[in-house]
Protein backbone atom coordinates (compact mmCIF):
# COMPACT_ATOMS: atom_id res chain seq x y z
CA UNK A 1 0.00 0.00 0.00
CA UNK A 2 3.37 2.28 -0.69
CA UNK A 3 1.74 6.30 -1.69
CA UNK A 4 3.62 8.71 -2.64
CA UNK A 5 2.93 11.22 -0.30
CA UNK A 6 3.28 15.12 -1.20
CA UNK A 7 3.40 17.33 2.44
CA UNK A 8 3.13 21.01 2.52
CA UNK A 9 3.90 22.77 5.40
CA UNK A 10 6.12 19.78 6.30
CA UNK A 11 8.61 22.03 8.26
CA UNK A 12 5.85 22.90 10.60
CA UNK A 13 4.85 21.18 14.27
CA UNK A 14 1.96 19.41 12.80
CA UNK A 15 3.42 18.81 9.09
CA UNK A 16 6.64 17.46 10.39
CA UNK A 17 4.98 14.67 12.41
CA UNK A 18 2.33 13.60 9.69
CA UNK A 19 5.26 13.30 7.63
CA UNK A 20 7.59 11.64 10.04
CA UNK A 21 4.51 8.79 10.44
CA UNK A 22 3.68 8.51 6.85
CA UNK A 23 7.34 7.70 6.24
CA UNK A 24 7.87 4.81 8.50
CA UNK A 25 5.09 3.47 5.66
CA UNK A 26 4.99 5.39 2.27
CA UNK A 27 6.88 7.46 0.17
CA UNK A 28 7.15 10.83 2.12
CA UNK A 29 8.14 14.10 -0.35
CA UNK A 30 8.56 17.28 1.95
CA UNK A 31 7.85 20.44 -0.06
CA UNK A 32 9.31 23.48 1.23
CA UNK A 33 10.36 27.19 0.82
CA UNK A 34 13.81 27.53 0.11
CA UNK A 35 14.13 29.81 3.33
CA UNK A 36 12.13 27.22 5.87
CA UNK A 37 13.22 25.73 8.83
CA UNK A 38 13.46 22.15 7.79
CA UNK A 39 15.31 21.05 11.54
CA UNK A 40 12.14 19.13 12.02
CA UNK A 41 12.63 17.47 9.83
CA UNK A 42 15.80 15.48 10.99
CA UNK A 43 15.83 12.23 12.04
CA UNK A 44 13.07 10.91 9.15
CA UNK A 45 14.30 8.25 7.25
CA UNK A 46 13.68 7.85 3.72
CA UNK A 47 11.71 11.18 3.22
CA UNK A 48 12.51 13.71 0.38
CA UNK A 49 12.86 16.79 1.12
CA UNK A 50 12.14 19.42 -1.63
CA UNK A 51 12.67 23.27 -1.69
CA UNK A 52 10.74 25.52 -4.26
CA UNK A 53 9.08 29.16 -4.10
CA UNK A 54 5.50 28.91 -3.54
CA UNK A 55 4.77 29.85 -7.01
CA UNK A 56 6.40 26.64 -8.27
CA UNK A 57 4.48 23.91 -5.53
CA UNK A 58 1.49 23.98 -8.69
CA UNK A 59 3.62 23.33 -11.45
CA UNK A 60 5.75 20.61 -8.83
CA UNK A 61 2.42 18.71 -8.11
CA UNK A 62 2.11 18.04 -11.78
CA UNK A 63 5.82 17.08 -12.44
CA UNK A 64 5.69 14.62 -9.11
CA UNK A 65 2.38 13.62 -9.47
CA UNK A 66 1.85 12.23 -6.11
CA UNK A 67 -1.11 9.34 -5.42
CA UNK A 68 -2.16 11.47 -2.41
CA UNK A 69 -1.52 15.43 -1.00
CA UNK A 70 -1.20 16.86 2.37
CA UNK A 71 -2.14 20.68 2.17
CA UNK A 72 -0.77 21.38 5.65
CA UNK A 73 0.70 24.25 4.49
CA UNK A 74 -1.24 28.24 6.69
CA UNK A 75 0.04 31.22 7.56
CA UNK A 76 -1.28 32.55 10.39
CA UNK A 77 -1.77 29.42 12.82
CA UNK A 78 -0.32 31.61 15.85
CA UNK A 79 -3.01 33.55 18.35
CA UNK A 80 -1.27 36.66 17.68
CA UNK A 81 -2.76 36.36 13.90
CA UNK A 82 -5.93 34.86 14.28
CA UNK A 83 -7.78 37.75 13.09
CA UNK A 84 -5.50 39.13 10.57
CA UNK A 85 -6.72 40.16 7.19
CA UNK A 86 -3.77 37.91 5.74
CA UNK A 87 -5.65 35.02 6.16
CA UNK A 88 -7.85 35.12 3.78
CA UNK A 89 -5.01 34.60 1.78
CA UNK A 90 -4.14 30.76 2.45
CA UNK A 91 -7.30 30.73 0.21
CA UNK A 92 -6.36 31.39 -3.33
CA UNK A 93 -3.25 29.33 -2.35
CA UNK A 94 -4.78 26.20 -1.16
CA UNK A 95 -7.29 26.57 -4.54
CA UNK A 96 -4.53 26.47 -6.90
CA UNK A 97 -2.62 23.94 -5.40
CA UNK A 98 -6.13 21.99 -5.40
CA UNK A 99 -6.74 22.62 -9.31
CA UNK A 100 -3.42 21.48 -9.92
CA UNK A 101 -3.72 18.21 -7.97
CA UNK A 102 -6.86 18.01 -10.12
CA UNK A 103 -5.47 18.18 -13.34
CA UNK A 104 -2.41 15.83 -12.53
CA UNK A 105 -5.21 13.23 -11.38
CA UNK A 106 -3.83 13.05 -7.69
CA UNK A 107 -5.85 10.13 -6.13
CA UNK A 108 -6.18 11.69 -2.72
CA UNK A 109 -5.97 15.38 -1.46
CA UNK A 110 -6.14 16.06 2.20
CA UNK A 111 -6.68 19.35 3.32
CA UNK A 112 -5.95 20.52 6.82
CA UNK A 113 -8.97 22.40 8.75
CA UNK A 114 -9.17 23.31 12.40
CA UNK A 115 -11.81 23.73 14.98
CA UNK A 116 -11.74 27.10 14.77
CA UNK A 117 -14.16 26.87 11.86
CA UNK A 118 -17.05 25.52 14.05
CA UNK A 119 -16.68 28.17 17.13
CA UNK A 120 -17.86 27.39 20.68
CA UNK A 121 -20.05 24.02 21.21
CA UNK A 122 -21.59 23.17 23.62
CA UNK A 123 -22.03 18.99 23.50
CA UNK A 124 -19.97 16.67 21.84
CA UNK A 125 -18.53 17.65 18.37
CA UNK A 126 -19.76 15.61 15.70
CA UNK A 127 -18.63 16.12 11.64
CA UNK A 128 -21.79 17.24 10.20
CA UNK A 129 -22.24 20.71 12.96
CA UNK A 130 -22.54 24.16 10.46
CA UNK A 131 -19.52 26.38 10.66
CA UNK A 132 -19.91 29.48 12.80
CA UNK A 133 -16.14 30.69 13.41
CA UNK A 134 -15.45 33.63 15.60
CA UNK A 135 -11.98 34.46 13.89
CA UNK A 136 -10.38 35.23 10.83
CA UNK A 137 -8.50 32.28 11.06
CA UNK A 138 -11.62 29.94 11.45
CA UNK A 139 -13.52 32.07 8.52
CA UNK A 140 -10.61 31.63 6.08
CA UNK A 141 -10.33 27.57 6.64
CA UNK A 142 -14.16 27.13 6.56
CA UNK A 143 -13.92 29.06 3.15
CA UNK A 144 -10.99 26.98 2.19
CA UNK A 145 -12.70 24.30 2.57
CA UNK A 146 -15.77 24.75 0.75
CA UNK A 147 -13.90 26.16 -1.94
CA UNK A 148 -11.88 22.61 -2.25
CA UNK A 149 -14.98 21.03 -2.19
CA UNK A 150 -15.99 22.96 -4.94
CA UNK A 151 -12.87 22.18 -7.09
CA UNK A 152 -13.51 18.38 -6.30
CA UNK A 153 -17.13 18.18 -6.62
CA UNK A 154 -17.32 16.29 -9.97
CA UNK A 155 -13.59 14.90 -10.31
CA UNK A 156 -11.90 11.43 -9.78
CA UNK A 157 -10.09 13.18 -6.94
CA UNK A 158 -10.83 12.27 -3.12
CA UNK A 159 -11.28 14.80 -1.18
CA UNK A 160 -10.74 14.93 2.74
CA UNK A 161 -10.84 18.28 5.14
CA UNK A 162 -9.36 16.82 8.31
CA UNK A 163 -10.40 19.14 10.70
CA UNK A 164 -8.18 19.15 13.43
CA UNK A 165 -8.51 19.70 17.76
CA UNK A 166 -5.89 20.45 20.00
CA UNK A 167 -2.62 19.22 19.44
CA UNK A 168 0.08 18.97 21.34
CA UNK A 169 4.00 17.21 21.41
CA UNK A 170 7.54 17.33 20.94
CA UNK A 171 8.43 19.83 17.94
CA UNK A 172 6.14 22.53 19.35
CA UNK A 173 7.56 25.29 20.55
CA UNK A 174 4.52 27.84 20.36
CA UNK A 175 3.03 30.57 22.07
CA UNK A 176 0.07 27.33 23.18
CA UNK A 177 -0.35 26.26 26.70
CA UNK A 178 1.21 23.61 27.37
CA UNK A 179 4.69 24.42 26.06
CA UNK A 180 4.05 27.98 27.25
CA UNK A 181 3.13 25.91 31.05
CA UNK A 182 6.36 24.11 30.86
CA UNK A 183 8.56 27.01 29.69
CA UNK A 184 7.48 29.52 31.94
CA UNK A 185 7.49 26.82 35.49
CA UNK A 186 10.78 25.32 34.63
CA UNK A 187 12.17 29.22 34.18
CA UNK A 188 10.34 29.69 38.07
CA UNK A 189 7.91 32.03 36.52
CA UNK A 190 4.38 32.07 38.17
CA UNK A 191 1.56 31.33 35.62
CA UNK A 192 -1.50 33.16 35.39
CA UNK A 193 -4.68 31.28 34.20
CA UNK A 194 -8.34 31.35 34.13
CA UNK A 195 -9.89 28.87 35.99
CA UNK A 196 -9.31 26.27 34.61
CA UNK A 197 -12.96 24.73 33.94
CA UNK A 198 -12.78 24.08 30.80
CA UNK A 199 -13.26 20.32 29.42
CA UNK A 200 -10.68 19.99 26.70
CA UNK A 201 -9.67 17.55 23.83
CA UNK A 202 -5.76 17.32 24.01
CA UNK A 203 -4.22 14.86 21.59
CA UNK A 204 -1.06 13.80 20.87
CA UNK A 205 0.96 14.74 17.69
CA UNK A 206 1.99 10.82 17.18
CA UNK A 207 -1.82 9.66 17.32
CA UNK A 208 -2.84 12.71 14.84
CA UNK A 209 -0.08 11.50 12.55
CA UNK A 210 -1.19 8.19 12.54
CA UNK A 211 -4.91 9.64 11.56
CA UNK A 212 -3.41 11.02 8.19
CA UNK A 213 -2.46 8.00 7.68
CA UNK A 214 -4.99 5.97 8.21
CA UNK A 215 -7.17 8.17 6.15
CA UNK A 216 -4.32 7.90 3.29
CA UNK A 217 -4.59 3.86 3.19
CA UNK A 218 -8.20 3.71 3.51
CA UNK A 219 -10.23 4.46 -0.06
CA UNK A 220 -13.34 4.59 1.73
CA UNK A 221 -12.80 8.02 3.62
CA UNK A 222 -13.76 11.17 2.22
CA UNK A 223 -15.67 14.78 3.77
CA UNK A 224 -15.11 16.22 6.81
CA UNK A 225 -13.03 14.22 9.29
CA UNK A 226 -12.76 15.31 13.02
CA UNK A 227 -9.19 14.94 13.94
CA UNK A 228 -8.79 15.05 18.03
CA UNK A 229 -9.29 12.90 21.66
CA UNK A 230 -12.74 11.87 22.14
CA UNK A 231 -11.47 11.52 25.87
CA UNK A 232 -11.69 14.66 27.23
CA UNK A 233 -9.65 16.35 30.51
CA UNK A 234 -10.50 19.24 32.73
CA UNK A 235 -7.72 22.24 31.91
CA UNK A 236 -6.99 22.57 35.95
CA UNK A 237 -6.00 19.10 35.60
CA UNK A 238 -3.89 19.01 32.82
CA UNK A 239 -1.96 22.17 34.15
CA UNK A 240 -1.87 20.82 37.45
CA UNK A 241 -0.46 17.58 36.15
CA UNK A 242 2.65 19.63 34.16
CA UNK A 243 3.23 21.44 37.65
CA UNK A 244 3.38 18.69 39.69
CA UNK A 245 6.26 17.08 37.14
CA UNK A 246 8.07 20.31 37.80
CA UNK A 247 7.65 20.62 41.41
CA UNK A 248 6.02 24.22 40.83
CA UNK A 249 2.17 23.67 41.66
CA UNK A 250 2.84 27.23 43.60
CA UNK A 251 3.69 29.00 40.74
CA UNK A 252 -0.23 28.63 39.30
CA UNK A 253 -2.14 31.43 39.67
CA UNK A 254 -5.64 30.04 38.84
CA UNK A 255 -8.29 32.58 38.42
CA UNK A 256 -6.05 35.56 37.22
CA UNK A 257 -7.17 35.81 33.62
CA UNK A 258 -10.80 36.28 32.73
CA UNK A 259 -12.63 34.34 29.86
CA UNK A 260 -12.69 35.57 27.07
CA UNK A 261 -16.52 36.38 25.83
CA UNK A 262 -16.37 33.56 22.80
CA UNK A 263 -14.53 31.26 25.80
CA UNK A 264 -14.69 27.77 24.36
CA UNK A 265 -15.58 25.63 27.27
CA UNK A 266 -15.99 21.96 26.41
CA UNK A 267 -14.16 20.77 23.30
CA UNK A 268 -14.76 17.46 22.86
CA UNK A 269 -15.05 16.14 18.98
CA UNK A 270 -16.68 13.08 18.43
CA UNK A 271 -14.35 11.73 15.59
CA UNK A 272 -17.36 9.13 14.47
CA UNK A 273 -15.22 8.67 10.82
CA UNK A 274 -11.58 7.64 12.47
CA UNK A 275 -13.40 5.26 14.88
CA UNK A 276 -15.21 3.83 12.08
CA UNK A 277 -12.06 2.69 10.44
CA UNK A 278 -10.67 1.56 13.46
CA UNK A 279 -8.53 4.67 14.46
CA UNK A 280 -8.16 5.21 18.45
CA UNK A 281 -5.68 7.08 19.98
CA UNK A 282 -2.95 5.65 22.01
CA UNK A 283 -0.95 7.63 24.06
CA UNK A 284 -2.44 8.72 27.19
CA UNK A 285 -2.42 12.82 28.27
CA UNK A 286 0.27 11.70 31.26
CA UNK A 287 2.86 9.60 28.87
CA UNK A 288 2.66 12.14 26.44
CA UNK A 289 3.09 14.88 28.31
CA UNK A 290 6.09 13.32 30.24
CA UNK A 291 7.70 13.26 27.06
CA UNK A 292 6.39 16.55 25.95
CA UNK A 293 8.25 18.45 29.10
CA UNK A 294 11.09 16.00 28.34
CA UNK A 295 11.68 17.29 24.87
CA UNK A 296 11.02 20.92 25.73
CA UNK A 297 13.82 20.82 28.54
CA UNK A 298 16.29 19.49 26.13
CA UNK A 299 16.19 15.90 27.74
CA UNK A 300 15.95 12.93 25.80
CA UNK A 301 12.41 12.31 24.62
CA UNK A 302 12.46 9.80 21.56
CA UNK A 303 10.64 7.07 23.53
CA UNK A 304 6.89 7.13 23.62
CA UNK A 305 4.76 4.52 25.67
CA UNK A 306 1.45 3.27 24.17
CA UNK A 307 -1.46 2.79 26.35
CA UNK A 308 -0.93 -0.62 25.90
CA UNK A 309 2.74 -0.74 27.62
CA UNK A 310 4.11 -0.65 24.21
CA UNK A 311 7.33 1.51 23.29
CA UNK A 312 7.72 3.22 19.85
CA UNK A 313 10.72 5.37 19.16
CA UNK A 314 11.77 8.12 17.14
CA UNK A 315 14.92 9.95 15.79
CA UNK A 316 13.46 13.66 17.22
CA UNK A 317 15.80 16.87 16.62
CA UNK A 318 16.86 18.60 19.79
CA UNK A 319 14.94 21.47 20.60
CA UNK A 320 15.71 25.25 19.07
Amino acid sequence: MNKKTLVTGASGFIGSWICRVLALNHEVIALVRPTSEVYRLSGIKKIGVTPRETNQWAEFIGQSKPDALILAGWWGVGNQDRNEERQFENIEAMKSLALAAREAGVTTVIGVGSQAELGPIENSITEDLPDNPTTKYGMAKAQARLALEEIFKESETRFVWMRIFSTYGPLDTGAWLIPQTVDSLSRGKSMDLTHGEQEWSYLHAYDLARAFGAVVENPAVAGVVDVGNPQTIILKDAVTKIAQALSAEKLLNFGAIAYREDQVMKLQPACETLGSIGWKPVISFDSGVAQTIAWLKGQSADELVCLNGEKTTFELPARR
